[in-house]
């Protein structure tokens, strides 16, 4: 699946059987930072989190989940 904006990354975790809201809260993220992540860096906006060690430590998990790399590298 490939995977552009933020709905695509939501519909990948709703096949899942997760909302976003779900996901954050079994990983221990706040739901609110989950989302603005989704929404800041979806790869439509061509936009990478440089400073934000949460971020990347979220996009990560959420490539890892969904079985999509977030983050323009290779997740195991």
């Amino acid at each position: 699946m490939e995977i552009e904006n933020a709905n695509q990354i939501h519909a990948a975790l709703m096949s899942r059987g997760l909302s976003c809201r779900s996901w954050a809260l079994t990983k221990g993220y706040n739901p609110r930072t989950v989302q603005k992540c989704v929404q800041m860096f979806a790869p439509n906006t061509g936009l990478k989190p440089k400073w934000g060690k949460v971020s990347q430590t979220i996009l990560r998990d959420l490539s890892v989940e969904i079985d999509f790399d977030l983050m323009g590298c290779r997740h195991g």
